[in-house]
């Protein structure tokens, strides 16, 4: 359900605001390309590699009016964060990039959308590089019941790209278009309500809370309450650094003011009186465990790890804002709650409380996104304390993977999937060629490790790039298929040559 929900209308009190559109879609689709695109302002210097990785709101002007976007990351791990926007949005374009079509976090895109039973529009991008893909993607999409207007169906459709601005035009008709059909309305003369999307802490402003209104007007000046937490509104920014005296509903703000960080994907009000935030905070605070800004307790977490006699590596994670906690705590628990245990996550740098707390539990100190201090340089050196600075999430998880590979101890096990037998061989370039196979045993899959084997050598491991049926991209064969492979970075195999699919399984010793 949208969250800026329907109240009685008062045709002198409602009126339409903005829509609020989230992008969303796989790693590398353009998404913000596109964003960049349509403010003819490089959103992406913002972010480290322009790699998104937090979710970022922007009040564009269009020809059809003032607009706001929503910008969310698109690898796997920001699953929440992607989730989080779908629950202000009224919109959804989801962004495929013609070369690469449906991908994992399109599907999921798509499945979040309909949750929350929103509007889709796709913008199929990229299309200054290929354009003859396009019904290939019309027809994936038509699997999760999106079909096109051209087929009979309600899904909009636009070609795009973020390169030549092709097609942007005719996206942003289609976001008007879809807006007036929905009859955005609120209320604009009531006190303000929003929703927090993120939030940081700066070392000289303090907790800045990013959110997007959904009824009223906020002004500098205004008591707000989130939760348990409340403040009164010092600053108000809109993207980049623009200063703003009042907000009204679909703007996206960054707010000074606030004592505490609040909860992310909380409500923002504005209330009458500080002696009335007081009140509500002080009751809320009896009701909820805030852990954001909880002190470690060292002895409390190095009694309890004695206890467990945990073979556990710790890490102590600092993060630049609120949305990179749920973010880390999440992915870092899924590639192994079992090896790895986080001893505490916060927002800000490293201080004596930290550096105290790894020497006691003998645990890595991880910043993400945050500046370097002296730490690096002084205690740690003396203390054996490892320090490691991350600015993008890939390389966290890599190293988080390599720690646990190089301080766990494990036997890893071949297990075999499938054998080919190659019967042809294709030439498609100078640097492409495909193996004409017919599946002999098991099972090949796209994602498995392989074997190029002559004469019962091994002459070649690695990866599979492809795997086409009938001229087809998809991701197993089963015995007794044919099927055309190619082999990443290997051009090499003969006819009579085998390739043998495995995976690895590591076992602990112990």
């Amino acid at each position: 359900m949208n969250i800026i929900k329907k109240q009685e209308k008062k045709e002198e009190i409602y009126k339409t605001r903005p829509p609020i559109i989230t992008i969303m879609g796989h790693v590398d689709h353009g998404k913000t390309s596109l964003l960049n695109y349509i403010m003819k302002n490089n959103t992406k210097k913002f972010e480290h590699g322009g790699i998104t990785q937090h979710i970022h709101s922007y009040r564009i002007k269009t020809k059809y009016g003032y607009m706001t976007f929503i910008d969310t990351p698109g690898h796997s791990a920001f699953d929440s964060i992607r989730y989080r926007g779908t629950k202000l949005t009224d919109i959804v374009v989801i962004v495929v990039a013609i070369d690469d079509g449906i991908m994992p976090q399109t599907i999921e895109s798509i499945k979040l959308a309909k949750e929350e039973k929103l509007p889709i529009i796709i913008a199929i991008n990229k299309i200054d590089k290929i354009e003859n893909k396009t019904e290939k993607i019309i027809n994936d999409l038509s699997k999760y019941n999106l079909i096109a207007e051209k087929w009979g169906g309600d899904t909009l459709i636009a070609y795009t790209s973020a390169q030549t601005g092709k097609g942007v035009d005719e996206l942003l008709e289609q976001i008007n278009l879809q807006a007036e059909m929905l009859d955005l309305k609120t209320n604009y003369n009531c006190q303000a309500k929003g929703i927090i999307i993120d939030s940081s802490i700066d070392t000289k402003k303090g907790p800045i809370i990013s959110a997007i209104l959904t009824e009223g007007q906020l002004k500098i000046g205004d008591i707000v309450i989130s939760e348990s937490e409340y403040g009164k509104v010092k600053l108000m920014t809109e993207f980049p650094s623009t200063n703003i005296t009042i907000a009204y509903p679909s703007y996206p703000i960054n707010i000074v003011g606030f004592q505490k960080i609040p909860k992310i994907g909380s409500i923002i009000k504005s209330i009458k009186s500080e002696k009335d935030a007081k009140k509500i905070t002080e009751n809320n605070k009896k009701n909820t465990h805030q852990n954001l800004n909880k002190k470690s307790n060292i002895m409390d977490v190095f009694e309890e790890m004695q206890k467990k006699n945990t073979k556990k590596i710790n890490i102590i994670l600092k993060v630049d804002v609120q949305g990179s906690v749920e973010v880390l705590n999440t992915t870092i628990y899924n590639i192994s709650k079992e090896k790895i245990n986080i001893i505490k996550t916060e927002i800000g740098g490293f201080n004596q409380s930290d550096l105290d707390l790894a020497i006691t539990t003998k645990s890595t100190l991880i910043g993400f996104n945050i500046k370097n201090n002296y730490y690096q340089k002084t205690n740690t050196i003396n203390k054996n304390i490892e320090i490691k600075y991350f600015n993008t999430i890939y390389e966290i998880i890599d190293y988080i993977k390599n720690i646990i590979e190089e301080k766990t101890n494990y036997e890893e096990k071949e297990i075999s999937l499938g054998l080919a037998d190659i019967k042809k061989v294709f030439n498609i370039d100078k640097n492409k060629i495909i193996f004409g196979c017919i599946i002999t045993e098991g099972i090949i899959k796209l994602e498995s490790n392989i074997n190029v084997i002559r004469k019962n050598k091994i002459i070649h491991k690695g990866k599979l790039e492809s795997i086409k049926q009938l001229k087809i991209n998809v991701n197993e064969v089963t015995k007794g298929s044919e099927c055309g492979i190619i082999i990443k970075n290997f051009n090499n195999a003969n006819i009579n040559d085998k390739i043998k699919a495995y995976e690895i399984i590591k076992d602990n010793k112990d």
